[in-house]
């Protein structure tokens, strides 16, 4: 009879509520990332990026601590059930063993100064951590992670068994304390052989610096007599009180040997007296429940921590600390959120919050890029309109420039959400500009602006969904594209008043009909006025020509004989007739969705 694994049923909204305060965790810490980048940062940028790492896998680190030889590779071997971790009377050696959820069970070896990783069959694994096959670690094990089909790990639990401390190899109390600030919770093993010890105190003082959640197992009980166990276990629970300042304790008094006896015999009512069902309970009731809150705290107590005592603001920065000031200040409105288990307690410090923090300079889209430099008459030169290139230039130039903003600059983020975006041509252009990350972060806050607005108007009625519907009028690209429009052809107007440039414009190819029609309302002189119509009935008869001639040969066999005039005829004649594809339609992405 097997013995049952942890009974998980998820809440739904709390897993919702998790995701939510998930991202907007991330959000800071890419912020953070970013501005660290842009000051050759780079060592602290890591840090930022192994927590965003560990934020995208939804990895919870569950580390046991304890005394060497106090039974914390057996207690791990009784929780998922196998025997997999080595045993025995000698210490491994200072490497850490993690436990993860894979497909296939087999082990995968870091070792020191090593980027490639080491994959080895499961069974190996004492080869590299412990002392009989890896002595003193002359292998330069860094870590060895075992990865094994346990349903109980399937909940983004990585399960640490770290060397035991006090023992004689300094090297593994060193590993151990070093690995601390990597723990998101710790069950802490000592045994009801020996009284807590000195060296176990010193490391609850270091666990309480890294952890908020800590279960306390009293191993090896079957060794004492009940009443020698009440004993053992009072005087463990209030030692530990005493030093660590907690008034609340719970001890849970654990027979590793008899519960991994059970968990392979399937004995229920030994199961039982071991102790191991109701540490498993416990941790399946925190795992299940308190786990995400716990996660989340210790990500962003740990980006706290290192912007208030590492990045040490805001001397260590000029043109970015009011970014990274906002970022620490937005980071323990969260954490305080995280701890009293309220989501939208943050959504309201923040709306407080925003009402007195230092603003960053707002941009101004489309206005600061206009071109005042224009080469009118190197611009005729083009087998195109000259007009339609130019407004293409500065779309270009504009997309490129936002896609980056919004990819990296909240402030950028809060302008485009509010203008709801660009219309649907250049929501296209700006996504043909932009990198898949880019777009996904970049679009966050219009999408979610977006949800805000129709979910209000379930309240308020379809009123308010109009604005989201007719958003072209409030398109940065169109407004640039309209300004940078009129400033050529009124540019280009001036330039056709004089006689030299009438004579450079007699050698183009002219402007398309869209823009003729502009430039002809723009003119004042009936002379330019005649000169542009004159020139635009040769253009389109001579096309027309061109491509009678294009359409001969190809049919008769002689496409050889073609020239460059006949070859791009149609070209030239449908971006005249119907301006630049550039402006008129969308630009192609570097793969089909």
């Amino acid at each position: 009879m097997a013995i049952p694994d942890f009974n998980i049923t998820p809440d739904i909204g709390k897993l919702k509520d998790y995701s939510r305060i998930r991202l907007l965790l991330a959000e800071q810490l890419r912020i953070i990332r970013h501005n660290l980048r842009s000051n050759g940062t780079e060592k602290l940028e890591q840090k930022f990026e192994e927590l965003m790492v560990k934020l995208a896998e939804d990895r919870f680190t569950l580390t046991v601590l304890g005394q060497f030889k106090r039974g914390k590779s057996s207690l791990m071997n009784a929780i998922i059930g196998k025997d997999l971790l080595p045993t025995g009377v000698t210490p491994v050696t200072s490497a850490i063993t993690t436990l993860k959820y894979g497909p296939v069970e087999h082990l995968v070896v870091n070792r020191e100064n090593s980027k490639f990783p080491e994959e080895h069959p499961a069974s190996s694994l004492s080869d590299f951590v412990t002392e009989k096959g890896n002595p003193a670690n002359i292998k330069k094990v860094k870590t060895a992670c075992l990865e094994i089909p346990v349903p109980f790990l399937r909940y983004g639990i990585e399960f640490v068994d770290t060397p035991g401390v006090g023992s004689a190899i300094l090297p593994n109390t060193v590993t151990a304390y070093r690995f601390l600030p990597e723990s998101d919770s710790v069950i802490f093993v000592t045994g009801v052989d020996t009284p807590i010890t000195d060296s176990e105190l010193e490391l609850l003082q270091e666990i309480k610096k890294y952890v908020t959640r800590t279960f306390f197992v009293v191993n090896k009980i079957d060794l004492a007599s009940p009443e020698e166990s009440r004993e053992v276990l009072d005087y463990i629970a209030e030692t530990i009180r005493s030093s660590i300042g907690q008034v609340q304790i719970k001890i849970f008094p654990v027979s590793t040997r008899q519960g991994f006896d059970a968990k392979i015999s399937g004995n229920l009512l030994l199961y039982e007296k071991s102790g191991l069902k109701d540490l498993e309970e416990a941790l399946g009731s925190f795992l299940s429940t308190e786990k995400s809150g716990t996660f989340l705290a210790a990500v962003t107590h740990k980006a706290i921590s290192v912007l208030e005592n590492e990045v040490k603001l805001p001397s260590g920065f000029q043109t970015t600390d009011i970014v990274m000031q906002n970022s620490l200040a937005e980071l323990k409105n969260l954490y305080l959120s995280i701890i009293k288990g309220r989501i939208d307690e943050f959504e309201i410090n923040k709306t407080r919050q925003g009402k007195n923090k230092v603003k960053v300079p707002s941009k101004t889209p489309e206005k600061d890029f206009l071109v005042n430099k224009i080469n009118i008459e190197f611009d005729l030169k083009t087998r195109g309109c000259p007009v339609c290139n130019h407004i293409i230039e500065q779309i270009i130039n504009f997309l490129y420039h936002w896609q980056y903003e919004i990819s990296n600059d909240t402030q950028a983020q809060t302008e485009f959400a509010s203008g709801l975006g660009f219309c649907p041509l250049h929501t296209w252009q700006l996504l043909a500009v932009s990198s898949s990350h880019g777009a996904s972060v970049g679009f966050i806050s219009l999408t979610e602006e977006i949800a805000r607005i129709i979910k209000r108007a379930i309240i308020t009625g379809e009123k308010d969904l109009e604005k989201v519907f007719q958003n072209i009028q409030n398109c940065h690209v169109c407004k640039l594209h309209r300004k940078s429009e009129k400033d050529y052809i009124r540019r280009l107007a001036a330039f056709l008043n004089i006689e030299d440039g009438r004579s450079k414009y007699q050698g183009s190819q002219g402007v398309c009909l869209v823009h003729l029609r502009m430039l002809l309302d723009s003119v004042k002189e009936r002379q330019t006025l005649e000169f542009l119509l004159t020139h635009a009935s040769h253009f389109y008869e001579e096309v027309a020509e061109d491509m009678r001639t294009y359409s001969l040969k190809v049919e008769s066999l002689r496409r050889a004989l073609k020239n460059i005039n006949e070859e791009d005829a149609y070209l030239r004649a449908i971006i005249h007739l119907a301006g630049d594809r550039g402006i008129a339609t969308a630009w192609p992405l570097d793969k089909e969705i």
